[in-house]
């Protein structure tokens, strides 16, 4: 029985070895058919989102491709398609106008590559930019500067504070990018000094506006101007308080103060005019500041005579001053 008992238990044994080598041998066929099928299905799964042209169908498509569980063999080249695709579509939405749809693309594309940001932020800039020039550089449209600004100040904190920069903003074939940062970052702070502007919060306004000019002096003369109004409006607050004072106050120590204060405010106003008049004239499209030009000289004249005791006289050499002047 023992002897019995040994024999059949290596059969037993060799039955289950052979048992469990064919059943591996039979999964592990089928598994590689049916990985290759799907790798198949994937292929052609992949060709047909690369070849839509539609890139709201192309979007569509590489959806349904992600939610099958896919292999990772076309992965990569499937999210090379969706990017295609959003940037296509941002396009789209931005040479429509269309901000909302602008922004929601341009987030998702971020998501996926996160060093686009600095490019998504400036472009979203530059769209919100347009709606707000609609509008003007008047409290009315305040609320559409604040939203360029949002996207600006994400841009100008990118390259100042982190020192990022961004080939796809410029030909790097031609320039390089410490040539063109200044121009970018004057660029930002214009906008975000509009925005303060006409939400009407003018010591932030004049700090941005400073910055335009520490970046780029001879970028925009507009930054001048209203600089100049700025000061205008301090002086106009300082001359109604030293009206309200009674004749005794104004000539004693406390008026004289106030009073030389609003002179002081109408100097730097008629300054500002005068070298924004200046920067204008020498800019390669002086034509399209002619009629602001024109308005700022009348400006400049009115607070330089406030400042000169109502004379005239040396307004001429007052403007030679500025003209080598480029810094605050």
């Amino acid at each position: 029985m023992k002897t019995v008992s040994i024999a059949v238990l290596s059969l037993a044994l060799a039955a289950g070895a052979t048992s469990t080598t064919t059943l591996a041998y039979t999964a592990a066929g089928v598994s590689a058919q049916d990985n290759a099928a799907k790798q198949r299905k994937e292929y052609d799964d992949y060709k047909k989102i690369e070849a839509e042209p539609d890139p709201v169908k192309k979007l569509e498509l590489a959806r349904a491709f992600f939610e099958s569980d896919p292999t990772p063999t076309y992965v990569k080249y499937v999210q090379g398609q969706v990017n295609a695709a959003r940037y296509a579509l941002f396009t789209r939405y931005k040479e429509a106008g269309d901000m909302a749809n602008a922004v929601k693309i341009a987030d998702e594309y971020v998501a996926s590559v996160p060093e686009t940001d600095l490019f998504f932020a400036f472009q979203l800039t530059t769209l919100a930019e347009t709606k707000a020039l609609k509008q003007g550089v008047k409290p009315e449209a305040a609320g559409a500067w604040a939203e360029a600004a949002k996207y600006a100040t994400k841009a100008r904190k990118l390259i100042v504070e982190d020192n990022r920069s961004e080939a796809l903003l410029y030909d790097s074939k031609t320039t390089t990018w410490d040539k063109v940062k200044p121009g970018f970052v004057a660029y930002l702070h214009r906008i975000e000094a509009f925005a303060h502007f006409t939400a009407k919060q003018y010591d932030q306004a004049e700090k941005s506006l400073l910055a335009v000019i520490e970046a780029k002096c001879d970028a925009y003369p507009d930054v001048y101007f209203l600089l100049g109004q700025i000061h205008n409006a301090r002086y106009d607050d300082k001359a109604n308080a030293f009206n309200k004072l009674s004749a005794e106050v104004q000539s004693g120590e406390q008026g004289q103060k106030l009073l030389q204060e609003a002179k002081e405010e109408s100097k730097k106003a008629a300054e500002f005019f005068a070298r924004g008049i200046l920067v204008a004239e020498a800019s390669p499209n002086k034509d399209t500041y002619k009629a602001i030009v024109a308005n700022a000289r009348k400006e400049m004249e009115e607070a330089y005579e406030i400042w000169n005791d109502g004379k005239k006289d040396g307004m001429e050499e007052f403007m030679a001053g500025f003209k080598s002047a480029c810094q605050p």
